[in-house]
């Protein structure tokens, strides 16, 4: 399946942007996996600037956006940054300096 986000206002396509986005939060691996695999998702593409935590400006980063909506995982490591734990859910399928492509098991 292909996923993309979508800025609608389909409460449908919020709730899939919502599951996707977690690549580039702080959630645990198996709540990111459990998320993409409930959407039929094989491959999943992370974009190195937007796992960055750090931005010009406090509180731009999507990981900083996400401390807001789960603040039990605030002050963790992103996604992003310990995906390479989670190797028994994920491999990586490509990889280059920018993006990192993963096949979800």
């Amino acid at each position: 399946a292909v996923v993309s986000t979508q800025s609608t206002g389909d409460a449908g396509m919020r709730d899939r942007t919502y599951l996707v986005y977690q690549l580039f939060s702080r959630a645990p691996g198996e709540r990111v996996h459990n998320s993409l695999k409930s959407l039929g998702v094989q491959y999943a593409v992370l974009d190195k600037y937007w796992c960055m935590k750090n931005r010009p400006k406090t509180g731009c980063a999507i990981p900083e956006l996400w401390d807001f909506v789960d603040p039990e995982n605030s002050g963790k490591n992103t996604f992003c940054e310990e995906v390479s734990s989670y190797r028994h859910l994920f491999d990586l399928a490509y990889s280059n300096p920018q993006y990192r492509v993963l096949k979800v098991k």
